[in-house]
């Protein structure tokens, strides 16, 4: 069984970060360790005056522990991160298993979405994250994110053409590859991937429904994760994750599921069990 540490924000009502991450990759069979970077009461997109629990010294006494434990994983997979402090923590716990073991690593830079940065993103936050993204073997930025990490000015309809030269930049930054997620258009929703190895691009669309919900990048992250784990190739594990969020954030639509309350994942999981490595037995 292939073992992931899942650094992500908890939310103890809706569904993001860990409670997506943490269902989609157990599915996939993998076993999940967490190194949760916060405790809030909701998620963030929908509700207010919700409880924030920063947890940065939780994390560093979590991982020193790990570490006089010898634990290794195959995958170190990172989303959202508050604090210069976390991102540093993150970097340790990346050399730390390179040292050790030969994972997989997944950042997910959570900095901000429609063309802002979330609160808490300040500019020092960014440019630890290009650090981060530096050591990273995958990236999977939205446009906005993809345009901080690049200093560039975000493009409310980014092209196929453009997207594709951001990836290829972010790769120059350190991965071997990048995906650049949610590129919408009048009736589709588009992910555009590059491979720095072969110099390759591709794009995937899919029918998208009317609203978007919060933690879809987390959903979508978390599939790509676990597919690549399970030996996918990358342009495969990118269309699979692609088609099956679309479909996820499709039926969470039309059965009227309340926005804030995230894509029903529930309905995943039939479906990602089937790419279990261990489903046959």
């Amino acid at each position: 069984m292939k073992r992931v540490v899942a650094i992500h924000d908890l939310s103890c009502y809706a569904k993001a970060s860990l409670t997506i991450a943490i269902p989609v990759l157990s599915a996939l069979g993998a076993e999940v360790s967490v190194l949760p970077t916060a405790l809030l009461s909701t998620q963030t997109d929908g509700f207010e005056q919700y409880h924030y629990l920063d947890l940065t010294d939780s994390m560093q006494a979590i991982l020193t522990h790990w570490n006089t434990l010898k634990l290794s994983f195959d995958a170190v997979y990172s989303g959202f991160l508050g604090s210069e402090r976390q991102i540093a923590i993150v970097g340790q716990c990346i050399d730390y298993q390179r040292e050790h073991a030969n994972p997989l690593v997944l950042i997910d830079p959570v900095l901000g979405d429609n063309g802002a940065p979330y609160g808490p993103i300040s500019s020092s936050l960014i440019e630890g994250m290009r650090i981060l993204v530096s050591k990273a073997d995958i990236v999977t930025p939205n446009p906005t994110e993809a345009a901080l990490l690049l200093n560039e000015r975000w493009e409310r309809e980014l092209t196929i053409r453009q997207a594709i030269q951001w990836a290829r930049r972010i790769t120059d930054m350190g991965p071997m590859h990048a995906v650049i997620t949610g590129l919408t258009g009048e009736t589709e929703l588009s992910v555009v991937c590059y491979d720095r190895s072969t110099g390759t691009a591709k794009t995937f669309s899919h029918p998208y429904a009317p609203d978007g919900y919060p933690g879809a990048g987390d959903m979508f992250a978390s599939i790509l994760c676990g597919l690549t784990l399970n030996g996918m190739s990358f342009f495969q594990a990118v269309e699979t994750s692609a088609s099956i969020s679309a479909a996820a954030i499709f039926h969470s639509w039309e059965s009227h599921v309340e926005r804030r309350h995230g894509v029903e994942i529930e309905a995943l999981m039939c479906e990602l069990i089937r790419y279990n490595p261990m489903y046959k037995l």
